[in-house]
């Protein structure tokens, strides 16, 4: 079976939405890692990421194909249309 590994790069500031986002939508086996972003000065906001030229972000995982990642995707995108956020899709093969 061909599955989609799907990589969901947030601010953790929305990490509660999209775990209400996730459920509502039925996904309820998927995985969270904390990370964090580092980038040029401008995308940072506060004096403590400036000087660290590092924000904190989260990553969900989800398993799944790939025309169900396009659905939710697109209503990540909608939920969450005016935050930061990174959505990736990766063929995978479950060995």
């Amino acid at each position: 079976m061909r599955l989609s590994g799907m990589d969901i790069y947030f601010e953790i500031a929305n990490k509660d939405t999209l775990v209400d986002l996730l459920l509502e939508e039925g996904y309820d086996d998927f995985y969270f890692f904390p990370c964090k972003r580092y980038s040029a000065g401008a995308f940072l906001i506060s004096a403590e990421e400036q000087v660290s030229a590092r924000r904190d972000f989260g990553l969900f995982r989800l398993f799944l194909h790939e025309t169900e990642a396009i659905v939710l995707s697109a209503a990540i995108k909608r939920e969450l249309k005016d935050k930061t956020i990174k959505i990736f899709v990766n063929e995978l093969k479950e060995l």
